[in-house]
């Protein structure tokens, strides 16, 4: 089995690959894969350190100006060109298209080649690329019911959840408390704005951190500050008597989450996939500058379901955020019903439900030319 997976520019779209990329190779010791993406110096690194294969190819985000157009679309039929090369060298037998823009040359040259694929959408609201690659696709997978009205174009459209890490379904362990020097009494609440953090909510928190005192003998935090808060949120907690975990960048974040009894994040789809899979009630702070405010449809989709709080970043304040951190702490009932309304959010079989479809459309394709050469 080869199978390349194409497409990034974020790191939500290449978890989900990845995490896919780690089923299959579980499953099929056998199978070679390859990863095309951007020249974004995380996406190889990242790629790399899972011990898979990883090609750039030109590509570039549309921007409504001539300028922008020319060179989205030069970028576009160079990334067709290469990908061209890299499958006759490579041979895959199924593209997957993880979203965003470096996903949009690979999937049209496997059109072009003949080569089935899939899309995998993570968000509500479907990225443009997807929108436009999903007449061009064999089948879609998508995490939210709600984005099935995106697809009308789409050949086959399935609602699988977003493929997410195995690591994250581990389960709260008493070794993971002590990794991060907390305590197994007191209830987690998780920090992070994603893997460059988010100033934003640093400020928030550290402003908060006053109010929150007075369940200092309930609370401990564990707070991803990104590189460049680092210093400033870690000398924040050095003047509070909460007990706390402060660190730029976690690699362990599932040990993190599997802890947590309350995170207070961004609203990027993989995250929303991983804490819904274990069932964590979330303070939900959308980023206002998402491409098409995807973060803000995700959170209001956690909220209906009753699964999580919305906070507008103009809307944040210490005092809305210690507000809903005391509802959860004092109203038990409550606490427990997001959590329950969570956890039935959670797709947690995702990567399987994803590889099993990868694996029917391989075997249609063998079928198809067993058939022919009889």
């Amino acid at each position: 089995m080869r199978v390349l997976f194409a497409g990034g520019g974020t790191g939500g779209h290449l978890m989900a690959g990845i995490s896919t990329a780690e089923e299959i190779r579980m499953r099929f010791q056998d199978a070679e894969i390859i990863f095309c993406g951007t020249e974004k110096k995380f996406e190889e690194e990242y790629v790399l350190q899972r011990g898979f294969q990883f090609q750039k190819i030109h590509a570039r985000k549309w921007e409504k100006s001539f300028k922008g157009i020319f060179a989205f679309l030069r970028a576009t039929f160079l990334g067709i060109i290469e990908s061209f090369f890299l499958y006759r060298k490579f041979k895959p037998d199924i593209v997957v298209g993880l979203g965003g823009y470096a996903s949009f040359a690979p999937i049209i040259a496997a059109k072009l080649h003949c080569i089935p694929s899939i899309l995998l959408e993570q968000n509500v609201i479907p990225g443009k690329a997807n929108l436009f690659l999903a007449r061009w696709a064999d089948e879609v997978c998508c995490h939210w019911r709600a984005s099935l009205k995106w697809f009308v174009k789409a050949k086959k459209v399935h609602v699988t959840g977003t493929p997410i890490r195995k690591g994250i379904l581990s389960g709260r362990r008493r070794n993971y408390y002590e990794k991060f020097g907390l305590s197994y009494e007191k209830k987690t609440i998780v920090v992070t704005g994603g893997s460059q953090g988010a100033q934003a909510i640093n400020d928030v928190i550290l402003k908060s951190l006053p109010k929150l005192e007075r369940f200092s003998e309930e609370i401990q935090i564990i707070h991803c500050a990104g590189e460049y808060g680092y210093e400033l949120v870690k000398k924040g907690y050095e003047h509070t008597k909460i007990d706390s975990f402060v660190c730029s960048f976690l690699n362990d974040i599932d040990a993190a989450f599997n802890i947590a009894d309350i995170v207070i994040c961004r609203a990027g789809a993989t995250t929303i996939a991983e804490i819904t899979a274990i069932g964590i009630p979330a303070i939900l702070i959308p980023y206002p500058y998402a491409a098409d405010n995807h973060q803000y449809w995700n959170a209001i989709e956690v909220e209906k379901n009753g699964g999580g709080y919305l906070l507008q970043q103009i809307d944040l304040t210490p005092e809305k955020i210690v507000e809903v951190i005391a509802d959860l702490l004092e109203n038990k009932e409550k606490y427990n019903r997001m959590k329950m309304f969570s956890k039935e959010m959670g797709m947690p079989n995702a990567s399987v439900c994803v590889v099993d479809m990868i694996s029917r459309l391989i075997g249609f394709k063998e079928s198809r030319l067993v058939l022919l050469t009889r």
